[in-house]
């Protein structure tokens, strides 16, 4: 899709709530955990294509009804129902240690980690086919969206062979 190639990512996050309240979705162990826990997903470029990676969090919109049931008071705006962009424009970049106390609008805190990896791979082995159906399923979703004229999802056009092309190619 948009000539990148994305991937399902698991691991850590923090929110940040308003008035110096973060959130923090860092239960690591959860993923082994079959009654869960507190951690994250999101989705992301897997490629160098444009020199950064981008970062999808389809959740962010949830952020604040998940920090009120668990309670957290939301003190700033309603939250965007997604977030997709460069990693620098969306992603606060801090360790884990040095979180900041708050994030400008539209930033999150994510940490990608070795037992997230191995439980998405888990889950994308277990549930294939119900991942391509609904990877389907969005995607014409989001081509509905889209105006008439929009040319976002069109595939790309065949490449046309010139005399220059065949000449290269049997070179």
């Amino acid at each position: 899709m948009l000539d990148r190639v994305f991937r399902p990512v698991a691991g850590l996050a923090a929110v940040d709530c308003g008035n110096g309240q973060l959130m923090r979705m860092m239960d690591n162990t959860a993923f082994a955990n079959p009654a869960g826990g507190a951690y994250h997903c999101w989705i992301e470029s897997a490629d160098d294509v444009v020199g950064e990676r981008e970062v999808v969090d389809l959740t962010f919109r949830h952020n604040h009804t998940y920090a009120e049931k668990n309670g957290f008071g939301w003190q700033r705006e309603l939250p965007p129902d997604f977030l997709w962009g460069p990693q620098s424009r969306i992603v606060v970049k801090a360790p884990l240690a040095a979180i900041p106390d708050r994030f400008p609008d539209g930033m999150v805190w994510l940490c990608e980690t070795d037992e997230g990896w191995a439980w998405m791979m888990d889950q994308l082995a277990t549930h294939q086919n119900a991942f391509v159906a609904l990877t389907t399923q969005a995607l014409q979703l989001f081509q509905a969206s889209l105006p008439p004229e929009s040319t976002l999802l069109a595939p790309a056009a065949p490449e046309v062979a010139t005399p220059a092309t065949v000449v290269m190619a049997a070179l």
